[in-house]
Parts: structure tokens; C-alpha cells; sequence
């Protein structure tokens, strides 16, 4: 239930769109073609996956292929679908081939060279190459088909060889100890009218004396190169399906005569003029637009992603709620006054393409030719791994480290729930009592949670390998319960003074992550946990409480509510709450709670917490503390939003399921958009619209209330802490 099947939804149903938070992205995006330049390997870098380190044999001789080889980061695509495709090709402008990222006639492929590859030593036995032992076919200086890139190439394999050669006196010894490459790659321009776009790379490469014979090993090897035009005729033409035709014009939103905001951006349905002057020429519906002097889109707007923008489109498409709303605020509008941020309920859009949108609207915004920045291709979304904290010092505290797990990333487009239990680090020989966590993660989550045993009548917890399918910790251990629980990659913890938890030498916890991948590259979750405390108890132990209700139902095409849930104190002694926050999912408009039954949702008495932002929502510290005696209770409802401004939930029909959204089972994994996402033989084939249930995945809902508590102390004051 953990691998939902997101391919082929779009980004407004947050599937193929970036997840880094908003502040970074559009700066970042800014920086893609420097992805695909590799560069800068370590003389003892090795081998190690032939089919995907983006090394190219060359063809040759197999008993001599592995003394010299191409290295392009990339692999032989062309033709596409071949079991032995004999070119590597790349459309004019693709950022992830075209180094130079401009639509300008042309292609530019970084190539570098990597002699004496080791690791292969049963197909073939390597050995040194000494001084000048590379040469790159090409054409004099002095004649004018001379090839400045080819001559880059030479230049690089001449600096690497340098006046020694490059040494392989026992190949295989160590798994690659042999292999080094050139310093940087070079760039080779192939014209797309030159040749029919074509260039070939044709490379011989002699060792020293070596084998039985100790005779020089030759290796012959070419390189096919082959540069295509783009498919569109303009950066518009592109933007208009690579952005809004799959990002915005979904069956329930920005497209036919219903289109949200009265805004079409279907391309297929209305053409590029009728785009352009709907994006251009008629005005925004969002009732603070005007007071802010902003169109839809501005052409040639200097100011996008500042507070001085006009453009609205690409300020909902880069900001979060909580950030579009400073924009209202800035100049003393109401919240809101721009409408909701779009995707609605994801403030992560994909980075490459809002690079791709800024560089066109930046540009002039024109209907024709290409500008600086705007590049052909599926737009290169980013996703790095986060920084590592550095560890508390060792008489503040300790850090628990779950890394990737080994061999395990999370393909674009799909989700999962798992689970690994680890114990402490062994430096903690003594009772701890924390104070303060904080938590890095790597980006991609839905929720991180750290979980602890609760002594019962199963046996302990011990550390267990990571399981990708279990879902809240729920497999082993009899009873659970969670310590830390975050939905963003950052998150701190600190306790009000004199309430900490203990930790003690030798206890297992477990990482609980959810990630989603909504981005177009592989992820993986590794996630770092600083405990910060000392070896002195703390007078007060720190729990957490998890209240929510699970019976609800939203039909396709509606705005629902949960039925309210009343959360009692029903442990016996009093509790003091001091921080809280709400929990549902992507489809989320909104969680309240009260401290006194309301009598509907708009009921603003005793009203604590509202929360519209359901992927950051706001934590609420309470002063003085929440107290809430034995009996005493709160009270809690969730709005939810199933097709009317947000996507609709579609599930592909299981075999044993009829056609009506009330027959999708709740365990039902298979995320559709339409049909051509259900696959045969697992499902019927027919992607319908469910109703919205309770669920683990990121396309289910929940309305959990996540709260931080400490026990009521004795005396006048309950929570004096």
C-alpha cells in the first residue's frame, strides 16, 4: 500500500513536480546546466556500474575495450529502443545533454576520457599508457576542419598522461584501483546542419609493454554523436505543454469552459493566441490583483519572485499560502486577497520548470523564438541531498543517523512508508535526559517520525534492517508510540525548561519515513536527529498525543468536512500541552480545533487552532499551557477538497471493484489520471473518480492533532513550566 502509481498525473495533482521548498528553488533552477557537466575526477576514481556510469566502451576488440573509454555521464540512446542503440543524441537545447542549455542550432556534448579500467580484468586485462600513448583523430591546426573540441579532448588526455603516463602494474588488485580520467571534459559542439547533425569521436589508445608477450595493447574506439532539432517551434510553444498543457490544464481544473478562474491553459483546446492573450491581455480574477497592479503574466517583468512582482501566475506557482499572502499584507490587503497558491495544496513546484517559465517571461514573453535561459526537454527538476548537521559536542548530547538505506532510492512518481530501528550510538554510556532536538532530513518527505517501544508484554526493542513496507513502525514490538514528528526536513524541538525524556544506554528507536517523489530524478530519505540534554534528570517527562478522527467521506467533485472529534482526557491525571500542530494531507484546505464544542465549522468561539497550510502547517506554543484535567476535552474538524479547486482522487478499478466512486477500496494503491495509468492484468483498465477516504498514502487524507504534552504537577498552578 506504500507504492502508489503517480507517473502520469499532473503537477496539479502533484506528482511530476519539484518538492524543494519555494525560497531555494527559483534561484536554483537558475543553475541547471551546470548539472550536466562532470567533472573533476580523482586520479583512483573506479569503475564500478558499466551500464550506468555514463562510460562508453567504443567498440573494438572486447580483449582490449577497457584501456580506454569515453565518459560522458550519459549513455548510447540512438536508436531509441535498440537492445544496442550505436549513438548518443540529444535535442538542441535539452538540458540534460545540450551542455550549453540554448536552443541556438546546435548541441554541445561534454565528453571526457578514463584510461586502464580495471575492473573488468576477466573480458579484459589492462595495463599503463604511457606519455602521448592517446590520440584523438583530427584534423591539423593549420587546416580549416581542424575541431577546436576535439583538440580540448586531446589537450585533456595530454594533462592526465602528463610526463609519466598513467600506471596499472596489477589490474584488478584492490576492484579498480587502475582507471583514472581527465580532469574536466570537453565541450564539442555538434551543428545541427553540419553533416545531418552528426560527429564522430574516433580515439586509439597504446600501452606500455604488457602481458606474456610484453607487447604495447592497442585499443581502438569511436564515438557517434548525433545533435536533433526540438520538437517546438518557440519557447512559448514549449512552455505551453511542458508547463501549463501538463502542469495546469488537468480534467478539473485550467481548461474547458469551466476553467478555474476562468483561465484556459489548455493549449490543445484553445490554441497559442488564444493562450497568450488569455495569459497576457485579461486580467486576473483574484480580487487583490488589481489594488497590486498585477496582470497574469508582465512581460518582461525584472522583479519575479520579489514582493515588487506583477506577474501572478509564476507568484503562485513559486510561492507557498503563507508566503503569497505577504504580498496582500505588504501593502495592508487582507490574507488571502490572490487566492490560493497553485498547485492548490502544494507549495513545492517543480524548480525546473519555473526556470523555464522565468527565463521566457524575463525574456520579452514573446509568442515567437527562443530567449537566453529557455531550454527544449523535459525541464531538469533538482534535488540534493541535505547538508549533514554537525553532532552535539559530547557533554551537550549525541546524534542518531539513519543513512540511505543501501542499494534504496524512490523513483520519480512514487511514494513509501518505512521503517528502520537503530540503536543509540554506543558513546551513550549514561542515562540522558533531553531538552532539544533538531532534525535535517533529505527533502521528499510527507512525515518523518522517530518512534519508541512502549514496554509491554512482547519482547524489546533491537535494531532490525530497514523495511520500506512497514508502515508507522507497526510490524514488530507490540505497542509503539511516537517521540518526534515532523512533516518538513528541518524541524526543532525544545522543551519548556525542567520537561525533557529520557534516553537510556543500548535503547533502540525507529525512523519512521514517508517520502513522496514528485520530482523527475531518483531520491533516497536519510534523515539526522541532534538529542541535546545532559546526564541531570529532568523533573518532568515529555509525551506526545495523536487524537483524530478516521470516519470520513468527501464525494468527487466536493468541498467535505470531517464529523467533529472530540478528544477527552481520559488518562487519569492532567495533562499541559505546549506544542501543537495539525496533520492532513495533500488535498487539506484546513483543520481546526476548539477548546469548546463548536456548533459548526464557522463557529469562531474558543477557536485555538486554524490551520490552512496542511504541508507547513503552523505550531502553536500555548501561553500559559493548555490544561486539560481528567474528563476535559478538545475538539477538532478537517475541511477537505476532492475536485472542486484541487485535483479529484482517481483510482484505476481492481478486479474486484464496481465503477462508482463509493467501490474504490481504501486500500486501493493505483493513483490514475486516466487510463493509460491502470495497468493490465493488475487492474481493469478504467480510471474513475473515488471518493476521499481516510489513507496512508499522500493521495488518502487524515486529521490527526500532534501534540506535545507534559504530566499536570500538583499545587495552584497545574503547568508551571
Amino acid at each position: 500500500m506504500k507504492f502508489s502509481r503517480l507517473q502520469g498525473l499532473p503537477c496539479v495533482a502533484a506528482t511530476n513536480c519539484d518538492r524543494r521548498p519555494r525560497a531555494a528553488r527559483v534561484a536554483l533552477a537558475l543553475t541547471l546546466s551546470g548539472l550536466i557537466t562532470i567533472s573533476g575526477f580523482s586520479s583512483g576514481w573506479a569503475h564500478d556500474d558499466p551500464a550506468t556510469d555514463g562510460l562508453i566502451d567504443g567498440g573494438g576488440n572486447p580483449a582490449t575495450d577497457c584501456v580506454a573509454k569515453f565518459q560522458t555521464g550519459l549513455e548510447l540512446n540512438s536508436p531509441a529502443g535498440s537492445p544496442r542503440p550505436r549513438e548518443l543524441a540529444c535535442k538542441d537545447g535539452d538540458l540534460t545533454c545540450d551542455a550549453d542549455g540554448e536552443v541556438n542550432g546546435s548541441c554541445t556534448f561534454n565528453v571526457g576520457v578514463c584510461l586502464a579500467d580495471d575492473e573488468e580484468v576477466f573480458e579484459c586485462l589492462p595495463a599503463g599508457v604511457g606519455p602521448g600513448g592517446v590520440q584523438i583523430r583530427n584534423k591539423p591546426a593549420s587546416n580549416p576542419k581542424h575541431d577546436a573540441g576535439l583538440q580540448a579532448l586531446q589537450d585533456e588526455v595530454d594533462a592526465l598522461l602528463g610526463s609519466n603516463g598513467v600506471a596499472c602494474e596489477s589490474p584488478g588488485a584492490g576492484g579498480g584501483n587502475c582507471m583514472q580520467c581527465t580532469a574536466e571534459q570537453a565541450g564539442l559542439t555538434v551543428p545541427l546542419n553540419s553533416r545531418g547533425g552528426k560527429k564522430k569521436i574516433k580515439m586509439r589508445a597504446v600501452t606500455e609493454p604488457a602481458g606474456v608477450r610484453n607487447r604495447p595493447i592497442k585499443d581502438s574506439d569511436k564515438l557517434a554523436l548525433r545533435c536533433t532539432q526540438c520538437e517546438s517551434e518557440s519557447a512559448f510553444e514549449h512552455i505551453s505543454r511542458v508547463v501549463f498543457k501538463t502542469g495546469c490544464a488537468s480534467q478539473s481544473c485550467h481548461t474547458g469552459q469551466n476553467a478555474a478562474a476562468g483561465l484556459n491553459l489548455d493549449v490543445d483546446d484553445i490554441g497559442l493566441d488564444a493562450l497568450h492573450y488569455e495569459l497576457f491581455v485579461e486580467a486576473s480574477t483574484a480580487p487583490g490583483a488589481a489594488a497590486l497592479g498585477m496582470m497574469r503574466i508582465t512581460a518582461g517583468d525584472p522583479n519575479l519572485g520579489t514582493l515588487d512582482s506583477k506577474s501572478l501566475l509564476y507568484e503562485k506557482l513559486a510561492n507557498s499560502e503563507n508566503e503569497l499572502d505577504e504580498y496582500c499584507t505588504n501593502e495592508g490587503l487582507p490574507t488571502g486577497c490572490l487566492g490560493d497558491e497553485m498547485p492548490p495544496g502544494i507549495d513545492t513546484y517543480s524548480s525546473g520548470k519555473l526556470g523555464l517559465l522565468k527565463a521566457w517571461i524575463e525574456g520579452g514573453g514573446g509568442k515567437e523564438g527562443w530567449m537566453p535561459g529557455a531550454t527544449c526537454g523535459e525541464p531538469v527538476d533538482l534535488w540534493e541531498p541535505a547538508e549533514p548537521p554537525a553532532p552535539p559536542a559530547p557533554d551537550e548530547g549525541f546524534q542518531l543517523h539513519m543513512p540511505q538505506p543501501e542499494g534504496f532510492v524512490l523513483a520519480p512518481g512514487t511514494e513509501f512508508e518505512g521503517c528502520w530501528w537503530m540503536e543509540v550510538p554506543e558513546t551513550v554510556t549514561e542515562t540522558w535526559y533531553i531538552e532539544r532536538i533538531e532534525m535535517v532530513a533529505n527533502e521528499g518527505t510527507h512525515h518523518i517520525i522517530l518512534v519508541e517501544d512502549v514496554p509491554d508484554g512482547g519482547p524489546p526493542a533491537t535494531p532490525l534492517p530497514f523495511d520500506p513496507d512497514d508502515t508507522a513502525c507497526l510490524k514488530n514490538f507490540g505497542v509503539t508510540a511516537f517521540r518526534i514528528v515532523s512533516q518538513d526536513p528541518t524541524y526543532e524541538l525544545v522543551m519548556p525548561d525542567s520537561v525533557g525524556f529520557k534516553v537510556e544506554p543500548g535503547q533502540v528507536f525507529a525512523f519512521n519515513p514517508h517520502y513522496a517523489n514528485n520530482t523527475n530524478k531518483e531520491i533516497y530519505p536519510e534523515i539526522w536527529f541532534n538529542f541535546y540534554g545532559s546526564t541531570t534528570p529532568t523533573p518532568v517527562v515529555s509525551a506526545f498525543d495523536l487524537p483524530g478522527p478516521t470516519n470520513f467521506t468527501v464525494a468527487p467533485g466536493e468541498i467535505g468536512l470531517s464529523p467533529v472529534r472530540e478528544s477527552t482526557n481520559a488518562s487519569g491525571a492532567g495533562r499541559c500541552y505546549y506544542s501543537v500542530t495539525t496533520h492532513q494531507h495533500r488535498r487539506g484546505t484546513g483543520m481546526k480545533v476548539w477548546t469548546s464544542e463548536p456548533s459548526g465549522w464557522n463557529d469562531t468561539n474558543d477557536l485555538m487552532i486554524y490551520n490552512t497550510d496542511w504541508d507547513h502547517p503552523d505550531w502553536l506554543q500555548p501561553e500559559p499551557r493548555l490544561h486539560l484535567a481528567p474528563g476535559d476535552a478538545w475538539y477538532q474538524q478537517c475541511e477537505w477538497d476532492n475536485g472542486v479547486l484541487n485535483d479529484v482522487n482517481r483510482r484505476c478499478q481492481l478486479p474486484n471493484e464496481g465503477t462508482g466512486p463509493n467501490q474504490c477500496g481504501v486500500l486501493n494503491e493505483y493513483v490514475c489520471a486516466t487510463n493509460a495509468d491502470c495497468p493490465a492484468g493488475e487492474t481493469t483498465g478504467l480510471c474513475r473518480d473515488c471518493n476521499l477516504n481516510f489513507g496512508f498514502l499522500a493521495e488518502d487524507e487524515m486529521c490527526f492533532l500532534l501534540a506535545y504534552y507534559y504530566p499536570a504537577q500538583a499545587g495552584a498552578d497545574p503547568c508551571p513550566y
